[in-house]
């Protein structure tokens, strides 16, 4: 990765620790920087969230009563070598009885030299409460992260090239608990994310060094509400924050319409960030798909193509009861 070719290391350090610790320290920056950033978004960030919200609750697995399937493409930053690119494919329904939700999901996220697949199974329950449903969902995840060394390009050669080349491979488990309510016209949710605080890293014994970076556990609320003004037009607010200890927190305001019972327009304001345009359109009662484009606040929009999201959704009828569209949640 040509942006990390600027990198020094310091030609004072005593000859036993080079070549031993370069390939600890550069694993661990990676970790640090890349994997998990220690932060309110240490994973990937879909803008249209609010069209998958299995993505942000495994309590909503089975919740449209539907086999239903979504895929979300993402590029971030376009322009920039190295730049994130994120896909993501998720699919779940209810059981018959409707009372449990089983999913799947798969997750890849690239970022310059590091890739990271992330492989979930989901289970929900639900209970009927006042005109709608809470669901208790668990996702239990196997994060594979993988560093393509050959990717980076060193300022010394005689220093960095020759010390490691290749991939490497690294294992992280990671488990999750959400609780969802939904009825109608109304949703609220909390999840709670890397309960385990999965941790990977390098020991090196013979030097006494120890590297290694933690996922940290964080809380995502996410909350809306459609107002139908009438037949042609409704209107649907909802928030979503994610908080982790001594971070601020990441905070992202939506307010979309549904026009004519077909197309979903809106704008979402990130905090610290800018904001983001996005539209669906439901093709049929069973197909859907969506677009949205970043527009950052900062220096950064002015140094890329932006950041483009790709939303496709298909529901496939499986019991007696069909179909609900429009549906807000």
């Amino acid at each position: 990765m040509k942006r990390l070719q600027r990198i020094r290391m310091n030609n004072t350090r005593p000859n036993f620790l080079k070549g031993i610790t370069i390939k600890y320290l550069f694993t661990f920056f990676l970790l640090s920087t890349l994997g998990f950033q220690v932060c309110a978004q240490q994973d990937p960030q879909f803008n249209q969230y609010f069209f998958n919200p299995l993505g942000i609750n495994p309590a909503y697995a089975g919740s449209r009563g539907t086999l239903s399937a979504v895929a979300i493409h993402r590029s971030q930053w376009v322009g920039f070598e190295g730049a994130p690119s994120t896909e993501s494919f998720a699919i779940h329904s209810p059981t018959g009885n409707k009372k449990m939700g089983l999913g799947l999901q798969i997750l890849n996220d690239r970022i310059g030299p590091k890739n990271t697949t992330v492989i979930s199974g989901v289970y929900a329950y639900k209970i009927r409460l006042g005109r709608g449903k809470l669901g208790f969902g668990i996702r239990a995840s196997l994060y594979n992260y993988v560093f393509d060394w050959d990717e980076i390009e060193y300022r010394d050669g005689t220093n960095f090239g020759s010390i490691e080349r290749g991939k490497e491979t690294f294992l992280a488990p990671s488990f999750d608990f959400g609780m969802y309510y939904s009825d109608r016209k109304n949703y609220i949710g909390i999840e709670l994310t890397h309960l385990n605080e999965g941790q990977i890293g390098i020991q090196a014994d013979n030097v006494n060094l120890d590297f290694y970076s933690r996922q940290r556990m964080q809380v995502v609320l996410t909350a809306g509400r459609a107002f139908v003004i009438n037949r042609q037009l409704t209107f649907k607010p909802s928030v979503l924050v994610k908080t982790t200890a001594n971070q601020p927190a990441f905070i992202d305001l939506n307010a979309s319409f549904l026009l004519k019972q077909k197309l979903w327009l809106g704008a979402s304001y990130r905090r610290g960030y800018g904001a983001v345009a996005i539209m669906e359109y439901n093709v049929t009662k069973a197909l859907r798909v969506g677009y949205s484009l970043d527009f950052a606040f900062t220096t950064l929009n002015r140094q890329n193509g932006g950041s483009h999201e790709i939303f496709i959704g298909y529901d496939l009828k499986l019991f007696k009861s069909g179909i609900i569209s429009p549906r807000y949640f």
